[in-house]
């Protein structure tokens, strides 16, 4: 049967070879084969799955994931202070800085900045811990449970 280079479209005589371009796999001539990097398949995985408790990787795999139910009840139990624009503003003119030295320095857009101030936009999980790390301030404040 003959096959066809996938990258010029040629006829494959010689011998077909298998490389990675852009990461994607393909089948090519000798002359294409430069344009890439040599691929090898990935191992096949056995058919039979190993219990958990004779492998190694399955017990870590299953710590990850209480250890990750523990993270998620932990933040169920913290919610973003509602007066997290004031506290933005205030901690930033503590500091003396305008909207875009504070963007600068956080790698971040000025007005992005400005809509959090003003309240108009609520930071995400990520962007609170960043403002707070630059800024020295606590965004998240503790739920009292009943």
């Amino acid at each position: 049967m003959s096959s066809f280079c996938e990258l010029c479209g040629r006829k494959v005589i010689d011998e077909k070879k298998t490389v990675l371009i852009d990461g994607i796999a393909l089948n090519v001539c000798r002359g294409c084969s430069k344009r890439g990097k040599p691929y090898t398949p990935p191992m096949s995985i056995s058919k039979t799955k190993p219990t958990a408790s004779s492998n190694p990787a399955a017990r870590a795999t299953a710590t990850r994931s209480t250890s990750t139910t523990r993270k998620i009840e932990m933040m169920d139990n913290t919610i973003l202070n509602p007066e997290f624009s004031k506290l933005i503003r205030e901690a930033r003119m503590k500091k003396g800085l305008t909207h875009e030295q504070l963007g600068a320095q956080m790698n971040e857009k000025a007005n992005l900045l400005k809509k959090f101030e003003t309240g108009a936009l609520k930071p995400d999980e990520l962007f609170a811990k960043k403002l707070q790390r630059f800024l020295g301030i606590h965004l998240y404040v503790g739920v009292l449970e009943d």
